[in-house]
């Protein structure tokens, strides 16, 4: 690695094992890397001056771990959620690695934790529903806003034959399809689209919203889906921490969505990233379209369904 970039692999290494495990012990980091306690303290110091991790006494055991507020220089993670909906996101972190030394893909399963993480900096990027980014900006204190553009689409509702209710994912575009669709209550919050799916499945839940691919393995079920027409989903969601390469970024994501629009993408490398059947994310890709740029005048005409999907009416009176 270049000498300008302060830290090495050995330092990575550090940080993905307290990324892991949590808050761990100088012994155990020690044994885990196979290296010696003198040799760990001495990059621990290193770190622990660069701001990116924290070291505290407890009963004399020293306790490591990690600091979000910063990233090493250089390096950059991007989340997104396990949808069919991102086939341009290998592209678009290929043409940041002309910018960046390492850049990492996070895959996630609920909008909601990829917002926790995106506002306490553990992932820079994000391809994040907007009212999960709202959230996102306003758990940061403002240091989260949007960035880029982003995907549309693939909203459905699955009908089951039995339970009440509905099932889907807090603050995020399914929730959004719930409040447009006013589908009946009472709302059960799931932490995936496999858990909703489940939930209709198996008679918890009348209804799921879901997204590509778990609406089209709910009809290969034999569940009913309808389409719904949400016009606003997944945005660019950056920290304030890559500010200096915004627009870089957002230049990035536009080339990258272009290229996308000309069919340019590896089918099979994006389904093993999102660890789905190849077929299935094949099939499904062309339920979604994309936005080169932030879609301003899209958001001001769905502003008042996005205010009440961050903030629903059910949400009163589950709380009371």
């Amino acid at each position: 690695m270049a000498s300008r970039w302060p830290i090495d692999s050995t330092d990575l290494e550090i940080l993905d094992l307290l990324e892991l495990e949590g808050p761990s012990t100088l012994s155990y980091i020690s044994v885990r890397l196979g290296r010696s306690k003198s040799m760990v303290w001495r990059r621990l110091s290193h770190l622990k001056d660069l701001g990116l991790v924290g070291v505290r006494r407890v009963g004399g055991v020293t306790i490591v771990y990690r600091l979000y507020e910063r990233v090493p220089p250089g390096f950059l993670t991007v989340g997104l959620l396990r949808a069919s909906e991102y086939p341009y996101i290998l592209g678009f972190t290929k043409l940041l690695k002309s910018r960046f030394v390492d850049v990492r893909i996070r895959v996630y399963d609920e909008a909601f934790k990829l917002a926790l993480d995106l506002a306490s900096n553990r992932v820079q990027l994000a391809m994040i529903p907007l009212p999960t980014l709202i959230l996102a900006h306003r758990l940061s204190s403002g240091r989260v806003k949007i960035a880029g553009g982003g995907s549309y689409g693939g909203a459905f509702v699955l009908e089951g034959r039995a339970g009440e209710g509905h099932s889907t994912t807090m603050a995020s575009t399914m929730e959004m399809c719930a409040e447009k669709t006013r589908l009946e209550g009472p709302r059960r919050y799931k932490s995936s689209g496999g858990e909703i799916l489940r939930s209709v499945q198996g008679g918890e839940s009348r209804y799921g919203v879901v997204w590509e691919p778990y609406a089209s393995m709910g009809r290969r079920g034999g569940l009913k889906a309808t389409s719904c027409d949400v016009e606003l989903c997944c945005l660019l969601g950056a920290h304030e921490s890559v500010v200096d390469h915004v627009n870089h970024i957002a230049r990035a994501l536009e080339e990258a969505i272009t290229s996308v629009r000309r069919e340019a993408y590896d089918a099979g490398a994006y389904a093993n990233l999102l660890e789905l059947p190849v077929d299935i994310v094949k099939e499904t890709v062309g339920s979604y379209d994309y936005y080169e740029n932030p879609p301003v005048d899209v958001i001001k005409r769905n502003w008042d369904l996005v205010k009440r999907t961050v903030v629903p009416d059910l949400s009163l009176r589950a709380i009371i």
